[in-house]
């Protein structure tokens, strides 16, 4: 069975449910999964959002993370425009926690002036986002195995 969009789109609820235990810099076996399996996420989704949360903030976890990939954008008056204020605030709590990059941030902004005629909700943000994590990317949910490449990634 493969994850689909909609069930890959609960890649980025997980990842701001448990944000304040990433932000806190508790251990990783120390994140309540058992919350999550609760809130009614499969630990093949939880798995997912985890791996997807090292491999783009591989200091996720540690308890020093001076990171240089942290910035501030200041947002023009139109792209202020872009959010209703719980998908910024949604924004904003995924770049402390590493998975918004500077970059990534760029192609989010770019992709809602291309296909949104006005301001996106909390709900269209979290689909974008989870579209941008993943990519082309899919797995199958009863092995986890992904059956495809990163963009970066090579067969050896």
């Amino acid at each position: 069975m493969m994850i689909t969009k909609n069930s890959s789109d609960r890649t980025v609820d997980i990842l701001l449910e448990i944000a304040p235990e990433i932000l806190k810099k508790i251990s990783l076996t120390k994140v309540n999964t058992k919350r999550l399996e609760q809130l009614g996420y499969s630990k093949t989704e939880i798995s997912y959002a985890l791996t997807l949360l090292l491999d783009k903030n591989p200091n996720a976890f540690k308890k020093k993370n001076k990171t240089s990939d942290s910035f501030i954008r200041i947002l023009n008056k139109d792209e202020k425009q872009l959010f209703s204020k719980e998908a910024f605030k949604d924004i904003i709590v995924l770049q402390a926690i590493g998975v918004l990059k500077q970059e990534d941030f760029d192609e989010l902004v770019d992709r809602i002036l291309l296909y949104y005629s006005s301001s996106i909700n909390q709900s269209d943000l979290r689909k974008i986002v989870a579209n941008m994590l993943s990519g082309e990317e899919s797995f199958d949910i009863d092995t986890g195995l992904r059956l495809s490449l990163k963009r970066d990634e090579q067969i050896h």
